[in-house]
């Protein structure tokens, strides 16, 4: 494996091992929403969900940017 994919892989590992922390904030919260019904871990549970996509559009653009040597536009992904 070449030396720019193995530090793709790592840089993919390492966003992998934040969107778990993320996803275990989400499903703490969510159960605490449950059970006490307050709204605001409902808002704690939103803003880890933008954080888990923007995580998952972190990784994307690795890849992008290591495999295509670059990102593709708004214009490009708007089709």
């Amino acid at each position: 494996m070449s030396n720019r994919l193995l530090k793709l892989s790592n840089r993919i590992q390492s966003e992998v091992v934040d969107l778990e922390s993320v996803i275990d904030r989400i499903k703490e919260a969510w159960r605490r929403s449950k059970d006490s019904g307050d709204d605001y871990y409902l808002d704690s549970v939103a803003l880890n969900l933008h954080g888990f996509y923007s995580g998952l559009e972190r990784i994307f653009e690795l890849i992008a940017t290591s495999v295509d040597i670059s990102k593709p536009t708004d214009k490009e992904c708007s089709g």
